[in-house]
């Protein structure tokens, strides 16, 4: 590899690699079957114990021209996304995870999208293959109201690369909610947001990733509340706007990793976050997005945090534990 290279290609394409054997090459050969050419690839491999060393090695050797490979002691794929950045020579930064890939004409609607628009950032769809290739779920946002802030994740998006690097955006250095904070932080400073309706990122329903394996049932070591105060100090320009993050993320987790607890143990944990939240934001229970609904959002979305809402006003955290989460009790000695 060419370190002294100064040409600038429009695109820079950013996949974080940790242990990633199973399905880099079905990643890495989506980006080279694109029908775009002036991209750049930087394969980042962060500390991996496989042979995905060897993989990036070879993709390396048969495409220098291309190919950017580091490689570094694992760091999490928050500070390596953000290596990732500050290496990118493109003008414009793609993200890729390891396990998903890419369609054919990806790069070009993305690319083509971002140049006519002048956008800083351009957001677009995503579908979720499992391993048979069946299509499980497909999702386009609508392109209205809120949009910008929807999609939490990095990639099924392009991004200016000056943007992320004059304002400093980076992903946050946390076991919970990297990428919304990424996310949030760039749909408040841009005034240049755009919509794209297209679906061509294919996130990979992998039942053995950390995302499907981590976090269910409540953890000592989740940095939960590191997460929301970082998301609640993002410069936000609408208070209410903050509170509904804050409280959607709360939610979410509560969801999210309380199904497989159990309702006692809900109990505790769903107390000892809203007395966090009402000490910060008291009265959020008014908030008019928490009641009506942030535009932009999905129906499903908007009723669960509606009922969800109602069962907090009530009173009855108890009661949908029970309902709710199918986790044991345990037992005291």
């Amino acid at each position: 590899m060419d370190e002294n290279r100064c040409e600038q290609p429009m695109v820079s394409v950013i996949v974080p690699v940790y242990n990633g054997e199973k399905h880099l090459r079905r990643c890495i050969d989506s980006v080279f079957g694109n029908d775009f050419d002036d991209f750049e690839i930087l394969l980042l491999n962060d500390g991996s114990s496989d042979t995905s060393g060897d993989i990036i090695a070879e993709y390396e050797r048969e495409r220098p021209e291309t190919v950017r490979a580091f490689s570094h002691g694992n760091m999490g794929v928050a500070r390596t996304r953000n290596k990732g950045i500050d290496l990118a020579r493109g003008k414009h930064i793609l993200f890729l995870d390891q396990d998903d890939w890419f369609d054919k004409g990806y790069i070009r609607a993305f690319y083509d999208a971002i140049e006519e628009s002048g956008s800083d950032v351009v957001v677009g769809g995503y579908k979720r293959p499992d391993a048979s290739g069946r299509v499980v779920l497909s999702r386009l946002l609508s392109g209205k109201g809120y949009y910008q802030y929807i999609t939490a994740a990095a990639w099924g998006k392009i991004h200016r690369g000056a943007f992320l690097k004059e304002n400093g955006i980076e992903f946050f250095d946390n076991n919970i909610g990297e990428d919304v904070v990424f996310s949030t932080r760039e749909a408040i400073l841009s005034d240049r947001f755009s919509f794209i309706p297209y679906v061509g990122y294919n996130w990979y329903l992998n039942k053995e990733s950390v995302s499907e394996t981590d976090y269910k049932g409540f953890r000592d070591e989740v940095k939960l509340f590191a997460f929301l105060e970082k998301l609640g100090g993002l410069g936000y320009r609408d208070k209410a706007l903050e509170e509904y993050f804050i409280v959607k993320s709360a939610l979410y987790y509560l969801m999210h990793s309380g199904r497989t607890s159990a309702p006692e143990r809900y109990k505790e944990v769903y107390a000892e976050i809203m007395g966090w939240i009402e000490a910060r934001y008291p009265g959020f229970a008014n908030n008019r997005f928490l009641n009506r609904g942030l535009p932009g959002e999905s129906f499903k979305v908007r009723l669960a945090i509606r009922i969800l809402m109602i069962v907090h006003r009530c009173g009855m955290a108890g009661v949908f534990a029970k309902m709710y989460c199918k986790g044991m009790e345990v037992q005291g000695g």
